[in-house]
């Protein structure tokens, strides 16, 4: 009986101690959320002033006022920033649905993920 005991305190903690590390996980996942958010604004802007300056670079070059060279370290800024922003794109879209994962929750439709899965037979109900 005391072994039982023993062993079901174990489980009991070890459960816990899931559940607390799957919620500092939701914790830092939603502030890395809100930081992605953040930085999509700011590689958006970036990504634009980048290509003001190229086209402005390109128009220079044209009659005759900017060089090759600062024609292509021009070009390769904006391409640097279209990464960028890309780049904080594709973070905000793994971050939202490492979200949908652990907290098992469809913000969009506004329904637990978990309500529309049919554990039995392993199939999404409709």
């Amino acid at each position: 009986y005391n072994m039982a005991r023993n062993n079901l305190n174990v489980v009991k903690i070890s459960a816990r101690q899931d559940e607390i590390g799957i919620e500092e996980e939701v914790i830092m996942t939603v502030s890395e959320f809100n930081i992605q958010q953040q930085l999509i604004v700011s590689a958006e802007e970036a990504l634009d002033l980048a290509v003001l300056a190229y086209n402005e670079t390109k128009q220079r070059f044209i009659i005759g006022k900017a060089d090759i060279n600062s024609l292509t370290l021009s070009l390769n800024r904006q391409q640097q920033a279209q990464r960028n922003y890309i780049s904080a794109l594709q973070n905000y879209w793994l971050n939202y649905y490492k979200i949908r994962r652990l907290t098992l929750f469809d913000f969009a439709a506004k329904l637990s993920l978990s309500d529309r899965f049919d554990f039995n037979g392993g199939k999404l109900v409709k």
